[in-house]
């Protein structure tokens, strides 16, 4: 599928296209909408219930899986959680859920991680919403507000450029958010 195929899907189906990806990879998807929002393909409240139930939804399943206790965990590899980790991580949503809860929600790659932590950790399903809905709900938004202020800067510049911030969006804004993710820890640590 080409990037132009990509858009015209999502402009196509809008909402019903989105929640599928969201559920699956929220920032991206998030920050795409905002961008489709900017040219008025979507609407601004909508796009963002959709982002943020998405989200939503995809933490929580984490969170069961890790509810399910460490012998679920062993059987589903692909999260590449040891025990250490898992162990690190329930001490921590323990002593200081807050924190661990916003740093699940800025650390791109490891919210898997983090959620799965946060049911292992024995948090009650009440207490793991009440962070959850109030962190979701903000990183959605600023999400959507990076991909609608970058829709906006191509609109500005004019529709013959506009293929090549659509895939400055969908591609570099991205790769940049995981590039900053993925560097940003061995920075602190030189430190």
């Amino acid at each position: 599928m080409t990037l132009h195929q990509i858009i015209r899907f999502l402009i196509k189906y809008k909402y019903q296209a989105i929640f599928p990806v969201a559920v699956a990879e929220g920032p991206i998807i998030t920050i795409i909408s905002g961008f489709l929002v900017s040219h008025g393909y979507l609407a601004l409240f909508p796009t963002l219930l959709v982002v943020f139930f998405g989200d939503i939804i995809s933490d929580s399943v984490y969170y069961f899986v890790g509810k399910g206790g460490r012998h679920m965990i062993q059987y589903l590899k692909f999260l590449h959680v040891s025990p250490e980790q898992l162990l690190k991580l329930e001490n921590h949503f323990a002593t200081k859920p807050w924190k661990t809860m916003i740093l699940a929600k800025v650390s791109y790659g490891l919210g898997t991680v983090f959620m799965v932590g946060s049911g292992a950790s024995h948090m009650s399903f009440k207490k793991f919403l009440e962070y959850i809905l109030s962190l979701n709900f903000i990183r959605s938004l600023i999400l959507i507000t990076i991909g609608f202020y970058f829709g906006k800067v191509a609109l500005h510049f004019g529709p013959t450029y506009l293929q090549y911030y659509t895939l400055a969006v969908i591609i570099l804004i991205p790769i940049g958010y995981l590039v900053y993710y993925r560097f940003r820890k061995p920075l602190k640590n030189g430190n």
